[in-house]
């Protein structure tokens, strides 16, 4: 580091602070997280001060797994795949072998000052490029460098970060719970639109005059694709249909895709070519529930599942529909499919799925109506996105200034 202003001096993380490495105890032993101890993990640092993990250790599984326990108060750090993330015990507590404890020896030193002298730190140019991954370990920790002004200045610099920080933090807090409110007034929106009684049967629910249920085997057909041999070269060399991933469904028009295959694949292959304006949803794995409509010709992967309409001559609003129906209920799908460790939707759960189908020209409606309120929402939880990042920024700003004495 270089033109430090007058008087601060650069140290290396070894030189003021003691690091200690979390650890996990063996999966294999289901006893060991049916404690009540707090045992944090990446996920966890989620504020400042932190006394809450989603999972809990046993006495059994500190002692024989010989685990250091974190007082409260201690700065926190994680260090794999994702850099940086700080936060402090907020009570006595135990981590897992991503985050580093940092115990400080040196007395000049504020604890607080050292939070934010790591948050501007580049962490990543410690990296080992050689291993896999965003990933430092405990000698590169060591070797961190951190500016350090003398003590009265590390605190004024606190006050003022802690005073900016705060204000900061409370904005995007209202940002956040404002886009939390868009989703909310979306998914009030579907309910309403497909239970426009308010009916609160749980099975099939009282319709208005003219609409009927319907299950969707009755009126379209499902069809899912498939993957050709990824060791065969002429199946992806120079292909030219485009290839879908479940992973690339996002609740939206589907505009680009990633690969392509050829015309030797689907010949050899169960991938089969679905049109333009054909309705989508990824039936297992981590993206299942997600929607999509074609926007192009396109093939899919086994995962996806793709909804034809028996009568093309209704099928002008169906794909939208359907599609909005299928996010009023998305929940209760996802629910439902849960067989393991991640949900698997089965055609024949999608074909039973009982749908209210009012009259031709009420879906045209009710598919317009939710198009314009989903593009209005979209465009302010975009607003709102971008000034949240803005406000990510003006932290950044702000710490630049405090390690460059212009604070």
């Amino acid at each position: 580091m270089t033109n430090l202003p007058q008087g601060w001096e650069v140290k290396k993380l070894d030189d003021i602070a003691e690091i200690q490495i979390g650890k996990t105890p063996s999966r294999n032993n289901i006893d060991f997280f049916q404690g009540e101890n707090i045992w944090l993990s990446i996920r966890d640092l989620k504020s400042k001060f932190v006394s809450f993990s989603s999972e809990k250790i046993s006495n059994e599984a500190i002692l024989k797994t010989n685990m250091k326990i974190v007082p409260k108060g201690t700065l926190l750090m994680s260090f794999k795949l994702t850099l940086g993330k700080t936060a402090f015990a907020g009570c006595d507590l135990y981590t897992n072998e991503a985050i580093a404890a940092i115990f400080i020896k040196d007395k000049n030193i504020n604890k607080y000052f050292l939070d934010y002298a790591l948050k501007f730190t580049d962490l990543e140019k410690y990296v080992d490029n050689a291993v896999k991954g965003k990933t430092l370990n405990k000698q590169k920790l060591r070797q961190i460098e951190i500016p350090i002004p003398p003590l009265k200045e590390q605190e004024r610099i606190v006050g003022i970060l802690d005073e900016s920080f705060a204000k900061i933090d409370e904005s995007i807090k209202i940002l956040e719970q404002d886009l939390l409110n868009l989703d909310e007034l979306m998914q009030s929106a579907l309910q309403k639109a497909f239970n426009p009684l308010k009916d609160n049967a749980k099975g099939n629910y009282q319709l208005p005059q003219g609409w009927e249920w319907k299950s969707l085997g009755e009126i379209a057909i499902t069809s899912s694709g498939g993957t050709p041999l990824r060791n065969k070269k002429e199946y992806w060399e120079n292909g030219t249909i485009k290839w879908l991933k479940s992973g690339e469904l996002k609740d939206d028009y589907i505009e680009n895709v990633e690969e392509k295959i050829t015309e030797e694949a689907i010949k050899n292959s169960s991938a089969k070519i679905f049109s333009k304006g054909t309705l989508l949803i990824a039936m297992y794995g981590a993206t299942a529930g997600k929607l999509g409509i074609l926007n192009l010709d396109s093939a899919t992967n086994q995962a996806v599942c793709a909804f034809l309409h028996k009568n093309k001559a209704n099928i002008k609003f169906f794909e939208k529909f359907i599609f909005y129906f299928f996010l009023s209920i998305r929940d209760r799908i996802i629910k439902d499919s849960f067989g393991g460790a991640q949900p698997n939707i089965s055609q024949t759960y999608i074909k039973n799925l009982q749908i209210p189908l009012p009259p031709l020209k009420e879906q045209e409606q009710i598919a317009s109506y939710l198009d314009e309120l989903s593009l209005n929402i979209k465009a302010l939880k975009e607003n709102y996105k971008i000034q949240i990042k803005d406000y990510e920024e003006l932290k950044k700003s702000l710490l630049k200034k405090a390690f460059e004495g212009r604070l």
